[in-house]
């Protein structure tokens, strides 16, 4: 055998240390395995151990008051366009624009000279009927007497009674062109024809005016009331006049208030009255016109403002409700509700009816005997786990001396779902808490 040569021991060496180095991290490695004792960090819970904390409560039967929310729009209570009744120059404007004008107040002053000329020749034309008159009466009474003493015909009486009767007609004729005059004249002097404030001039002095033109010389509004114009829909008015008829809704001392918001959200002061319900429905919206009046003392609301009115619409009886926030919809918008079956909850399918101040009415689906999720249920899916932390307003984790404490708070809960009792939290969803089987 061949003794090995130098390129054959090179490699053997390299080999070797290798092999080495490899051992030496092998034992190393299961040194630290073995010296490192810091605890495990415990593995995430799974979906079967997550529990959901939710209030619920049980939905009864109760009166609730309707009521329904519309735009609306101001308008002027008493609006009057100031014109001409007469043509003329204006020779001056009397008010400043702007201002409050009591009904009568003079505005403006158009030329009345040819006015005062046309009512003398009316006063001077019915002068000559008067005594034209007279003179035909004492004609007429001379042929009477005449006539009597048969020194004249009947035919001369008759005519005299005739120019008589007919010198009366004249002057009831000329004393109308003399009234007419006087009116015209006095039309020249422009008056507020209401109380109100008034609002820019549209013309200015020595403009030429008549008594067919169609531009105003000016707006007067009367603000101390105001008219809401809103629209409500056939549907809502139909169902309050059925439910008053079948006895299902009765109107109480608050029907047909009006409440007002303004665009910004804030509650005005004054609460108005329905006044007007229109007959017609509008053939292109499907809306009926209503109209509130609304006192405006402080000339807060103005013609053309844009705002929200809640409108009383009386009393349901014996009607279910439950907190907006506790009815789901699914991909189809179909409405929903989780119910509660011992730890876990169940989607069931309710039918909605109208929106009342608080909540939905439910018309199929549920009735009383059910336990209904109204918080946390947005995290909440088909079956999943729950703690109840909350029933029916009463906070049922408390010990009990709290719980004595929150009867009243329960109360109020039970009567309104839509507020949290005594601080208890209903409005807000729970975090989900895990709990070990």
């Amino acid at each position: 055998m061949p003794h090995p040569g130098p390129e054959y021991r090179s490699k053997l060496s390299l080999v070797s240390r290798l092999v080495l180095i490899i051992t030496s991290l092998g034992v190393m490695s299961l040194f630290t395995a073995g010296c490192d004792d810091r605890p495990k960090t415990a593995s995430t819970p799974s979906a079967a151990d997550v529990f959901f904390e939710v209030s619920t409560i049980h939905p009864e039967f109760k009166n609730r008051e309707r009521s329904f929310t519309l735009s609306g729009r101001v308008r002027a209570f008493t609006r009057a366009d100031v014109r001409p009744q007469v043509d003329g120059i204006v020779l001056n404007r009397l008010f400043e624009e702007g201002s409050a004008v009591e009904q009568g107040t003079p505005l403006y002053e158009i030329d009345p000279a040819p006015f005062m000329a046309s009512l003398e020749h009316a006063q001077a034309s019915y002068e000559r009927a008067v005594v034209q008159r007279k003179m035909a009466l004492k004609d007429y009474e001379r042929y009477n007497m005449l006539y009597r003493r048969r020194s004249a015909s009947e035919k001369e009486r008759d005519d005299a009674l005739l120019a008589y009767e007919l010198a009366q007609a004249d002057e009831k004729l000329y004393k109308a062109a003399l009234d007419k005059a006087k009116i015209s004249l006095a039309y020249t002097t422009v008056r507020a024809p209401i109380a109100g404030i008034i609002g820019s001039s549209k013309i200015t002095r020595g403009a030429l005016v008549n008594a067919n033109q169609n531009t105003p010389l000016a707006t007067i509004i009367d603000l101390d009331k105001v008219y809401v114009d809103m629209e409500q829909s056939s549907l809502e008015w139909r169902r309050l006049r059925q439910g008053l008829i079948d006895g299902s809704i009765y109107l109480n001392d608050r029907a047909y208030d009006v409440s007002l918001y303004f665009e910004d959200g804030t509650l005005y002061s004054h609460l108005g009255n329905l006044s007007l319900s229109e007959v017609l429905v509008d053939e292109d919206s499907g809306a009926l016109s209503l109209r509130a009046i609304f006192d405006n003392p402080d000339h807060l609301l103005l013609p053309g403002m844009a705002v929200v009115c809640k409108v009383n619409g009386g009393v349901s009886q014996n009607i279910m409700t439950l907190p907006a926030k506790a009815v789901m919809r699914d991909p189809k918008g179909n409405a929903y509700v989780y119910t509660v079956q011992e730890d876990r909850v169940l989607q069931t399918p309710v039918q909605l009816g109208e929106l009342y101040n608080d909540g939905w009415q439910i018309l199929d689906g549920l009735d009383s005997s059910y336990e209904v999720v109204i918080s946390g249920a947005a995290a909440l899916r088909q079956g999943s786990r729950i703690r109840v932390i909350n029933q029916d307003g009463v906070n049922i984790t408390l010990d009990g001396a709290k719980g004595d404490k929150n009867k009243e708070a329960a109360v109020k809960a039970v009567s309104n779902p839509t507020t949290s009792a005594s601080g208890l939290g209903q409005s807000s969803a729970s975090a989900p808490a895990t709990s070990m089987p």
